[in-house]
């Protein structure tokens, strides 16, 4: 992306990451052998009470509530405010997960009316809750904090005349899923070669959008899928298994592709075609710098 284009991060593509982060952090507070993590803010101006639990035990994980915090902050419209309450759940072997958002029901039995008051005045909405309402002091405090909109949404300053508004941010009621992608099969095969660059091209079929390319450009490595999501480094190794290629990928490269860890490209190819396929991928990686690994080749 240029310097002349809009270069703040999408909401939505930067909740997806604070979310990811928020999963990546309660991992990392946990010793392995764990099949469910739950981790659930609440929050209400700046009451708040943050629980991470591993299998029914709680636990402690640092760094989350600043990600949360984030997540509320990118979450806010100004109709209708934003989340009380934020949950989502990690199962391991996977870098999904799945959830849900409530900015309507109360998330604490007891809300401080100070809590009440900051939460109006920080994200104000138009129709506030009965609860929330119910909740607010009789008197105002002498000082007020600036409202979200005032401190920020600073890409509304920032944003040059011909670029476009900015997306709407994340949801603040609903479910949430996010569900990587594990495998794809390939029916069509492209090799392309040029003098500085060479790519091989794996489509399920050739008028659909799913896709995995692999290429390089002299001595530098670039994988993506769908023609859109792309990394330039974090691929561990490329397997050809008989009429399976597999690629082992770090969490950030598999985050990058919208992938699991591990993806598998199912190869419905001619003989000739995998063939030309396991002649080609070798010649094209070796020539990369701290390439991945080539297994079955």
């Amino acid at each position: 992306m240029t310097s002349e284009r809009y270069t703040w991060p999408a909401r939505p593509d930067e909740g997806h990451s604070t979310r990811m982060t928020i999963g990546d952090l309660a991992r990392a507070a946990t010793a392995p052998g764990w099949s469910r993590l739950t981790v659930r803010r609440a929050q209400v101006g700046a009451h708040t009470l943050t629980t991470v639990t591993r299998d029914g035990r709680e636990i402690a994980a640092e760094g989350v509530d600043e990600q949360f915090q984030r997540l509320r902050e990118l979450s806010y419209r100004a109709d209708a405010g934003t989340w009380f309450a934020c949950e989502l759940e990690f199962t391991p072997g996977s870098r999904g997960y799945t959830g849900r958002v409530d900015s309507s029901a109360p998330p604490f039995e007891d809300v401080p009316p100070p809590a009440a008051l900051g939460e109006l005045t920080l994200f104000p909405r138009e129709e506030p809750p009965a609860w929330l309402l119910a909740a607010l002091p009789t008197a105002a405090p002498i000082a007020l904090p600036a409202a979200y909109d005032d401190r920020h949404d600073h890409w509304r300053h920032h944003r040059g005349d011909h670029e476009p508004p900015p997306p709407p941010p994340p949801p603040i009621t609903g479910e949430l899923a996010y569900r990587p992608a594990t495998a794809m099969t390939a029916r069509v095969f492209e090799h392309h070669q040029e003098p500085d660059a060479q790519y091989v091209h794996l489509t399920e079929q050739a008028d659909e959008p799913e896709s995995l390319l692999v290429g390089c450009s002299w001595n530098a490595l670039w994988v993506s899928r769908g023609g859109m999501r792309g990394t330039g480094e974090g691929v561990r190794s490329i397997m050809l298994d008989g009429e399976v290629l597999r690629l082992e990928l770090t969490p950030e490269a598999a985050d990058a592709l919208e992938t699991e860890t591990a993806y598998e490209v199912r190869l419905d190819l001619p003989p000739e075609m995998t063939a030309r396929l396991r002649a080609v991928l070798p010649g094209m990686l070796r020539r990369v710098t701290g390439g991945p690994e080539l297994i079955g080749f």
